[in-house]
């Protein structure tokens, strides 16, 4: 692995996977080629492929505070909305699509997209859902091992705040994220183990590299994971919200909490013994529930409502976010508390469609850039 590059700030950075939609029947398009020639070419070397030739990824600027990354959030979806409909198309954020069928989805041709294919079959061939990374910068690589473990115990609360994929295959499937089941299912993509430090974890990744079980360091697909040329960690459990304003507010949560655990981690605070079986069951109730589950905290054995456990993660930051400049963004993820994941809101708009699901996607492409 490269070596990590220390940050002196708790930037924030997000990387959002938008699937590209036929302007008039909301099927999938396989046009990002043509998309990525339309872009402006100060926002092409941001914009990249991802598994299937319908979806588009797109990396924000490095920004320091949620302010900067929301300006930069709507600049970039509403050029790459314009790129779309030079070309024919129309750019969607969400979870998942809620009818394509992935097997007439087809594959960017690389080598590496194809060794996915190759090593994960049905299981890749399958995952047609998209999701939003946020990353924030550490201070050191010893900053950043403490705060991925600590960060542990927020992860699958967050998902639940950001459930956006309740229908796959034309089906509403009875979880608030498909997503997380999709994506659930590839190797190396639930909770990683605890690492005391960076160098076990680069032991760990050899031997899987000797097993053939990964190609570079970007096959560990878990939840949270260090970047180290990046110097930062990245949260990599949300659904891609539409409502640009959502996907700020869910970054001023991760980049406080993150940034709180690096002032703990100097005030010399011993890592947390998080129970995994609590982990795991966390990410179903996520999953299934969203925000109207129960979860047990993953240290001390208690049930408590995830709506409340939550709340306990607002309270941590607030402070934090007031340094930060992003007291308003936590209050918009409050509000998302009491208004419900998207996922509750794709189900209630689809059922003023009656039902159709082409019209909800429609509504989808245009609550993206709104």
């Amino acid at each position: 692995m490269k070596p990590f590059v220390n940050q002196d700030f708790p930037t924030v950075g997000v990387e959002q996977e938008y699937h590209l939609i036929d302007p008039q029947s909301g099927d999938t398009r396989p046009c990002v080629d043509a998309v990525l020639g339309a872009v402006d070419d100060d926002l092409r070397q941001r914009v990249s492929y991802e598994l299937y030739t319908t979806v588009l990824e797109s990396q924000s600027q490095v920004c320091r505070t949620i302010d900067e990354l929301a300006a930069d959030v709507a600049d970039t979806r509403r050029r790459l909305a314009r790129a779309c409909e030079k070309v024919g198309s129309r750019l969607a954020a969400a979870g998942s699509h809620p009818f394509a069928d992935w097997r007439n989805m087809p594959i960017v041709n690389s080598a590496h997209y194809k060794w996915v294919c190759e090593q994960c079959q049905y299981i890749a061939r399958r995952l047609l859902s998209f999701g939003l990374h946020v990353h924030v910068g550490m201070r050191s690589v010893e900053h950043a091992m403490y705060v991925m473990n600590e960060m542990r115990r927020w992860l699958y609360p967050l998902a639940a705040l950001a459930a956006n994929s309740p229908y796959y295959e034309g089906a509403l499937t009875g979880l608030q994220s498909t997503r997380l089941h999709l994506f659930g299912a590839m190797p190396r993509s639930h909770m990683p183990p605890y690492f005391e430090t960076f160098d076990a974890l680069e032991r760990f990744y050899e031997k899987l590299a000797a097993a053939g079980d990964v190609t570079a360091p970007g096959d560990l697909w878990w939840m949270i994971r260090p970047q180290p040329p990046l110097g930062t960690v990245e949260i990599r459990a949300l659904d891609l919200p539409t409502d640009s304003r959502r996907l700020c507010a869910l970054a001023a949560v991760c980049q406080a909490a993150m940034d709180v655990y690096q002032d703990r981690f100097e005030a010399g605070a011993e890592p947390s013994a998080l129970n995994d079986a609590y982990l795991e069951q966390n990410r179903f109730q996520a999953m299934r529930f969203a925000l109207d589950g129960k979860l047990i905290e993953p240290e001390s054995g208690e049930v408590v409502s995830t709506r409340r456990y939550i709340e306990r993660l607002f309270e941590m930051i607030e402070t934090k976010c007031e340094q930060l400049g992003s007291t308003e963004y936590l209050a918009t993820a409050r509000r998302i508390m009491k208004e419900g994941p998207e996922s509750q809101w794709q189900v209630r708009r689809c059922e003023e469609l009656g039902g159709y699901l082409r019209a909800l996607e429609l509504d989808i492409a245009a609550r993206t850039v709104a």
